[in-house]
């Protein structure tokens, strides 16, 4: 009786794991807009990790991604890479505002000819112990302000 409990708890719980959440925020137009087009900001940066013991891992070769901050983005921020969850697909038109990069061999990234702005950085960093094999990896962000004409450097990291 105890195993057969036990095997139908561990069950649940694998379930439970792999839920994939369906998006409440609308994709709004409106909160997009001031993103539409190019301007003359840029945000750069290097990626890192801290991992167990204090020492620190650079991305190298890693993706880096950019979306502006709006009510849609901040719950994707919040239910897959702050949380771990998975989400559904992002809306098409959501898709159009989000500009990728990769990072060089010493976690450097930048991203030009952007409109002033809130933005999120998030760059998944491949982990020393991953195989081809079995490629294991995490997510580091951050949230960066950008005005028209300016520069600004962020570190990304979890």
């Amino acid at each position: 009786m105890r195993r057969r409990m036990f095997l139908w708890l561990l069950a649940l719980l694998l379930v439970s794991c792999a839920q994939t959440y369906e998006r409440q925020a609308a994709f709004l137009q409106e909160e997009y807009a001031r993103y539409e087009g190019t301007g003359t900001s840029r945000i750069c940066g290097q990626a890192y990790l801290t991992l167990d013991g204090g020492a620190q891992h650079v991305a190298s070769g890693d993706r880096v991604l950019l979306a502006p901050v709006t009510s849609y983005t901040e719950e994707a921020m919040k239910i897959k890479v702050v949380q771990g969850h998975s989400l559904v697909a992002p809306d098409p038109k959501a898709m159009k505002f989000e500009k990728h990069t990769t990072t060089d061999d010493v976690g450097h990234f930048c991203f030009t000819d952007l409109p002033g702005g809130e933005y999120f950085v998030v760059a998944e960093i491949v982990l020393p112990t991953s195989t081809r094999e079995h490629r294991k990896s995490q997510l580091a962000h951050a949230k960066a302000l950008v005005k028209a004409d300016e520069n600004v450097y962020t570190l990304v990291t979890r």
